[in-house]
């Protein structure tokens, strides 16, 4: 019997552990200021403001207007460690700041390496072009 009290407890124990963990430490409000510097192949640089809203523990934040050129989505899961990896999706705006001068409105998709603690995180684009996110929770 002493034997499946202390199960009982462990399994609770593990329970409010688990809870703690799904709640989602880093929920919250963060402003995302994302930097995309000139381009090697002269496209011009450019800097995106916006908020993004973490619920257990997923980041999903917009900039722009879906649909319109210069809309940019960014969604992903934090781990528990802080360690995330975001994907970005998105509509060009001009083609001067676009890689090969692509047209208005083509659509794009890139993934962000990135790592949170409680208070800010910092990730950078790993793909084609060079881009940094700095976020701030609010």
């Amino acid at each position: 019997m002493r034997g499946a009290a202390l199960c009982v407890a462990g399994l609770a124990c593990a329970l409010v552990a688990f809870d703690a963990r799904a709640a989602g430490s880093f929920d919250g409000i963060w402003n995302v200021t994302l930097t995309c510097p000139a381009a090697p192949d002269g496209a011009w640089g450019y800097t995106f403001r916006f908020p993004a809203q973490v619920q257990e523990n997923v980041l999903h934040g917009e900039h722009g207007e879906k649909d319109q050129g210069g809309w940019l989505r960014l969604d992903g899961k934090i781990e528990p460690d802080g360690s995330a990896t975001l994907v970005a999706q998105g509509l060009t705006n001009a083609p001067a700041y676009t890689v090969g001068r692509v047209d208005k409105k083509t659509p794009y998709t890139y993934e962000v390496s990135a790592h949170f603690d409680a208070a800010s995180g910092s990730g950078s684009r790993t793909t084609r072009r060079r881009c940094d996110l700095v976020f701030v929770k609010s």
